[in-house]
């Protein structure tokens, strides 16, 4: 009974699928930013942007933000790379299929038939939060599709599995149909209380919200019951990976634990890391430069 609730409450982050794709291709999400593409996998309609020219490096939007909030970063890093940003599936526009069931492999196959088709090989990895882990699963499993991981906010899995309990203290996300549906309603009204806790830069989170808000009404996603559910396993093992491993942390950021910082070392034990003592849960959206700096430091 469990699985079958479980499959039915992914459902409701997938149902429409047909008709979403349409939407989303043919209405505002297509032509609210300059460089938006799409590219579909078997079981995605990836939403992106792209520009710039030279090594690629892909970042992983952080739901609730969207492509919208990209701009500085990608005219802060496109002068030096061919920046490519993803939406994830079912969060923002990217479009997940009806029969996509948000496991953690499950998932990393289609980021990585993404990156394969889109991004090419020895890209630079800048994952952010959970879906570093899933970066780092694919630099492991699919070598050539990256160079190096620069991982912003990512803990290991156990940080992940503390993070997930501080989150959702009453186990409402957790639970299949309901975590669904309290996040369909409130997602809107529970954003504004998440860039509070999350950003550093205070002067940036009425933008951040604005974005977001609009996002929302245009219909985006986001989809973290179903992420909590299946994406978050605590049963998931890693490799430590063969590239070199950059960890960005904001310590502004109280969404997260500070004993979470830095913990991939754990991992990944020749990690480089970089502490921004002012910024938040997005450092390459509240400091691009800062962060294009880093990432361009000598090992």
């Amino acid at each position: 009974m469990s699985a079958f609730l479980s499959k039915l409450g992914v459902r409701l982050d997938t149902r429409g699928a047909a008709a979403r794709r349409r939407v989303v291709r043919e209405g505002w999400p297509a032509t609210a930013s300059a460089g938006v593409r799409f590219h579909t996998t078997a079981k995605v309609q990836f939403r992106y942007r792209e520009a710039g020219a030279g090594d690629s490096i892909v970042f992983a939007a952080d739901p609730p933000m969207t492509l919208e909030t990209y701009d500085q970063l990608i005219a802060v890093f496109a002068p030096h790379y061919r920046v490519i940003v993803l939406e994830l599936p079912a969060m923002g526009f990217s479009v997940a299929s009806e029969d996509f069931g948000f496991g953690f492999r499950e998932t990393n196959e289609e980021v990585a038939a993404f990156l394969e088709a889109v991004a090419g090989d020895q890209a630079i990895l800048a994952f952010s939060c959970v879906s570093g882990l899933g970066a780092i699963d694919i630099a492991v499993r699919y070598p050539a599709l990256c160079s190096r991981l620069a991982l912003i906010q990512t803990g290991d899995v156990a940080a992940f599995a503390l993070w997930k309990a501080r989150r959702d203290p009453r186990r409402i996300l957790a639970k299949p149909i309901l975590g669904q549906l309290a996040m369909q309603r409130l997602a809107p009204k529970r954003m504004p209380d998440w860039y509070a806790l999350s950003v550093g830069q205070r002067d940036l989170i009425d933008g951040f919200c604005s974005c977001a808000a609009e996002s929302f009404r245009r219909g985006a996603q986001w989809s973290l019951a179903s992420a909590y559910q299946r994406y978050m396993d605590p049963h998931v093992t890693l490799e430590r990976p063969s590239q070199p491993v950059l960890s960005l942390w904001g310590e502004a950021d109280r969404s997260h634990p500070p004993e979470n910082a830095h913990t991939i070392q754990r991992l990944a034990p020749d990690a480089r890391c970089v502490s921004f003592v002012d910024l938040g849960h997005t450092p390459e959206l509240e400091a691009p430069e800062r962060v294009l700096a880093a990432i361009q430091a000598p090992p």
